[in-house]
């Protein structure tokens, strides 16, 4: 009877769990992080599923429960996706009532509550695009004015008051000319949830929010949009935000897609020299070098997506909006596709170092930091207690311990680590003592030299250094 009542007891704690409202998300204190209600971190790991309001609820649920799985935290969504005014999602139903911004459609909307409470049971949150600013909402032409912006604000701030959401207002356009609309819908949202939402805005690539919103302050974050390009440099894009003042976070909020032609191709054939060549696609090493680099240049997070997913309608397909480069390859097979996999080992990474005292550093490195395809990122704890140095091409690492005269890690004797981003395990290459390099002056620093474990396209490595008296765990799966 003891046995049996403690697997009811477990049962019951385990559902508990699940049903458990998600904290509530603000700011760290520094600005440059998230983090809970209770001031623990918060890493932000989306996936893009734009089109996920149009999904059948089946569907919704296959592609949640896969995502939760694979330790994603956010899923970015479009209330009113691009032709979302006038195609109806799986159940027939429109975003508005007669396409009127005014008038709301509940029936669309019980929907939507059903994927975000869905969503939340499995620990995730919904960052959600109130409207595609591309297509509604430009200079040129708006559905939305500041009043009706304000009103439809309000209407989803108080809807989504008491649900583990985020607000990303535009969608994929420039601010130009319609800052006050988006500034309307801001206020609106806050009225309707008492400011309890963060909000960001997200760009026309490759820009940032901070172009036009940086200093308001209802905008909690900054998200950039860096592009799909394979020669992606969002990190430069990501650097020019941290230095901003007053501090806020910055959110990789779209890079390049996996599976998404190179720069918006066709995706099939070009013709150079020598004849005809299959045109690049964005696969999980490029993902992994643009991850990454975001981060360890200082985001607070970064969002994944697929070419085969990022637009879908579900059930009703793609709503006849064709996607750049199609495959071919179903979405559901998509699921699967290992950069997906790899952002949980980068999750993994990221959380098995204290997160909040996380910075940029390249002065780290003392060989050249390269750019684009062969870059080496570098950051640390502002304490010194730990780094991470990327090579997206297994390049030889030459770090700074000791620049000049400051100590960049902190102790006496420094404990290394390869972290391998495809697999999510971690060797450990040794404990240094954290003396002066041969020949080194008090002008020059101190010095260590790490060959990566293998070298080239695709052999990209994390190398993990910490101070070996914080005892860290391994940084992933250790192996021998």
């Amino acid at each position: 009877m003891r046995n049996g009542s403690a697997v009811l007891l477990l049962a019951l704690s385990a559902s508990l769990a699940q049903t458990a409202p998600l904290p509530r998300l603000r700011v760290s204190e520094n600005g440059r992080f998230f983090v809970k209600d209770d001031g623990s971190p918060f890493f932000y790991l989306a996936d893009t599923a734009w089109g996920l309001y149009h999904f059948s609820r089946e569907d919704a649920d296959l592609y949640l429960k896969d995502r939760a799985a694979k330790r994603f935290t956010v899923i970015q969504t479009i209330v009113a996706h691009w032709g979302g005014l006038e195609v109806p999602n799986a159940y027939g139903q429109t975003v508005f009532a007669g396409g009127d911004p005014a008038r709301p459609n509940n029936a669309y909307f019980e929907h939507v509550d059903y994927v975000v409470d869905k969503a939340a049971s499995l620990g995730l949150y919904v960052a959600m695009v109130p409207i595609w600013s591309k297509e509604y909402v430009t200079r040129e032409k708006s559905v939305l004015d500041k009043t009706s912006a304000f009103s439809y604000g309000k209407f989803l701030g108080l809807r989504y008051r008491d649900k583990p959401v985020i607000w990303i207002l535009g969608g994929d356009w420039f601010a130009d000319g319609v800052e006050d609309i988006w500034r309307a819908m801001a206020a609106g949202i806050a009225e309707g949830d008492g400011g309890s939402h963060l909000k960001t805005y997200h760009p026309k690539s490759p820009r940032s929010s901070s172009q036009w919103f940086h200093k308001d302050a209802w905008l909690d974050f900054n998200m950039i949009q860096s592009g799909h390009s394979v020669l992606n440099r969002g990190y430069e894009l990501v650097a020019a935000d941290w230095s901003l003042t007053p501090a806020k976070p910055v959110v990789e909020g779209e890079s390049g897609y996996e599976n998404i032609a190179d720069s918006f191709g066709t995706g099939g054939y070009e013709n150079i020299p020598g004849g005809l060549v299959p045109q690049k696609r964005i696969d999980a090493n490029d993902i992994r070098r643009f991850a990454y680099c975001a981060l360890f240049a200082g985001a607070a997070g970064y969002a994944y997506g697929c070419n085969e997913i990022f637009g879908i309608r579900g059930s009703r397909g793609t709503g006849g909006r064709a996607r750049p480069g199609e495959s071919g390859m179903p979405w559901k097979a998509a699921l699967d596709r290992p950069g997906a996999v790899q952002m949980g080992h980068l999750r993994t990474l990221i959380e098995s170092r204290p997160m909040l005292n996380r910075i940029p550093d390249q002065w780290l490195v003392l060989n050249d930091p390269l750019g684009t395809a062969e870059r080496i990122e570098a950051c640390r704890a502002a304490d010194g207690s730990y780094a991470f140095i990327y090579t997206a091409t297994g390049k030889k690492l030459v770090i700074r311990l000791v620049d000049r005269i400051y100590d960049k890690l902190s102790g006496k004797t420094v404990r290394a680590w390869w972290f391998d981003p495809r697999n999510g395990t971690s060797r450990r290459i040794g404990e240094f003592p954290k003396t002066p390099t041969a020949k080194a002056t008090p002008w020059s620093g101190t010095f260590l030299s790490f060959t990566p474990p293998s070298s080239g396209p695709g052999n990209d490595w994390v190398l993990v250094l910490d101070d070996a008296a914080r005892n860290f765990p391994a940084p992933g799966k250790e192996i021998e």
